[in-house]
């Protein structure tokens, strides 16, 4: 896009002062927390800006309403179609001008979005980094004008662009092609090294960083050291004793099918998700699992839970230590969103580590695998040829989706430049591709040994004898503060009774299944009222 095309990155406001109350009460808010306003006066300036607030603190506050001030469409890039609908869904309800664009709208009904967000004009456009980059809602943006760009759960440019979404790793080219509009980036949880991560990817210009404690002082932290066979045997008991509803996070789809299967059969009222169920499947859990005033508890991989608004799940509990203090942290501030107590329980066994190394290796991009690829494209460049994505990741030995994680980082170095049908090779004369793709592959090394200092700090987690919330706050940059009195330590808690570890009593099971057996073969029980008579009659 000719630069005489693009329309001033600085957004005009349609007003100021009383506008904005009035925005915010349209969203059910009183009084906005000096964060938020902050981060709506940064975006209303033109601003980019950095937010990082706990879950449950209002950040798509920071975004709604300046859709509703500015005279441009804000566009939210967020990573899951479902956390999509459910926000278009609720603004909707408030009569917030407003457009979802993903890839399950389509004919019709996308031609008349396209053509909604061509108008221009205070509007909310929700839609995921591969829509983004898609050509007719680039031109359809490019039409309207960019008022600002806010990135949803910007956490994920770290965690995920150099795997399986390189299109997060994209975004920030692809706004700077559609104007250089302001952008907001939101996340519950980043360390230093990710905010850094995240102002390099999406090309931040001296953004304004606005951040709150992610330690909500509502949330008891415990730690319940398991080993072998005690872990199923303390999560069966706690789930019987915590007031629900409730999250029970596994590291793998097996283990949410097991423990389902089993609170299932211990007649617990319970939901699944993980990524190996349908779509279908995930979407009737979740919405069994959000009805208002229900009780169950979800069990389900790190794949549940991004923008879920449920106010009062009132524990989390990990049935194995996560991957990082950053995803452990979004993951517990879900729970207690209604100010009420709630508990953050983490069942923490020595051998997760060893789980996690294992599917970070299948996971991360190697940097082996980016030598391979630049030999590869070393040997087409010395046929004078330029190859097709497709042919590039064959030529190499690699998967397609590896390839295309790899891609984004030539790309981005520079390097290459991707098209539909060609990859071409940028290099300076005398340098060669192999060597450069060899340089880069450091980078992944990298990645790697930050990788083994995450699962480092969630042991050092574990073991740290001070107050739990204190360590959250340190690691993440934070002012340690004062102890919380609501953690384990602080409570100076006991150690758990053997009983609390011992094997099940044999006949626990056997007696839920007679009690069901019972109610099913004799029918439903008479009402109260019709019981006291037949008493009465047979008493006379």
């Amino acid at each position: 896009m000719s630069d005489s095309k693009r329309k001033s990155r600085r957004p005009r406001r349609r007003r100021s002062g009383s506008n904005l109350a009035r925005a915010a009460r349209r969203l059910g808010i009183e009084q906005l927390y000096p964060e938020q306003q902050n981060a709506i006066d940064s975006a209303l300036s033109g601003r980019d800006a950095l937010i990082v607030l706990p879950t449950g603190f209002g950040k798509s506050a920071c975004y709604q309403i300046p859709s509703m001030l500015l005279d441009r469409p804000v566009v939210v890039i967020s990573p899951l179609v479902a956390l999509l609908r459910d926000q278009y869904e609720k603004v909707q309800r408030r009569n917030i001008a407003a457009a979802r664009l993903d890839g399950t709208i389509r004919g019709k009904a996308r031609r008349e979005t396209l053509e909604r967000i061509r108008g221009g004009g205070p509007l909310l456009v929700l839609t995921t980094p591969e829509t983004l980059g898609a050509e007719d809602a680039g031109e359809a943006l490019a039409e309207s004008g960019i008022g600002l760009a806010a990135v949803d759960e910007a956490h994920c440019i770290s965690e995920w662009g150099h795997d399986f979404r390189p299109s997060y790793m994209r975004i920030g080219a692809r706004l700077r092609e559609l104007g250089g509009p302001p952008v907001l980036a939101l996340t519950a949880t980043a360390t230093a090294r990710v905010r850094t991560a995240i102002v390099r990817s999406l090309r931040m210009r001296d953004p304004s960083i606005v951040t709150a404690s992610p330690h909500r002082k509502n949330l008891a932290f415990e730690v319940l050291p398991c080993v072998g066979d005690q872990r199923l045997r303390a999560l069966v008991r706690l789930v019987g004793r915590l007031r629900r509803p409730g999250i029970v996070y596994c590291s793998t789809r097996r283990e949410v099918d097991a423990i389902y299967a089993l609170l299932h059969r211990l007649r617990v009222p319970v939901n699944r998700y993980h990524g190996g169920m349908t779509v279908k499947e995930r979407d009737e859990q979740q919405r069994q699992y959000m009805r208002p005033r229900r009780r169950p508890v979800m069990i389900a991989t790190n794949a549940f839970g991004l923008g879920i608004d449920k106010a009062d799940i009132r524990y989390i509990l990990h049935y194995q230590a996560p991957a990082s203090l950053e995803q452990y942290v979004q993951e517990a501030g879900r729970s207690g969103r209604d100010g009420k107590k709630s508990n953050c329980i983490l069942l923490a066994d020595p051998d997760d580590r060893s789980i996690h190394e294992a599917l970070q290796s299948r996971s991360r991009v190697r940097p082996d695998q980016l030598k391979r690829l630049g030999r590869a494209l070393a040997a087409w460049a010395a046929e004078g040829r330029s190859p097709s994505p497709s042919g590039l990741a064959l030529s190499a030995e690699l998967g397609p989706r590896v390839t295309a994680a790899l891609l984004v980082q030539l790309e981005e170095a520079e390097l290459v430049e991707v098209e539909k049908k060609e990859v071409r090779v940028l290099v300076p004369q005398g340098i060669s591709i192999e060597e450069a793709a060899s340089g880069l592959a450091a980078q992944f090394e990298t990645l790697r040994v930050q990788d083994s200092r995450r699962l480092d700090s969630i042991a050092d987690y574990v073991g740290f004898e001070g107050c739990r919330a204190v360590f959250l706050r340190s690691y993440f940059g934070e002012d340690e503060g004062e102890p919380c009195g609501l953690c384990d330590v602080c409570c100076e808690k006991p150690e758990r009774a053997d009983a609390f570890f011992a094997p099940l009593a044999a006949d626990q099971l056997k007696r839920k299944g007679k009690k069901r057996g019972r109610r099913r073969s004799g029918g439903k029980r008479p009402p109260r009222r019709r019981r006291k008579r037949a008493e009465a009659r047979n008493a006379g």
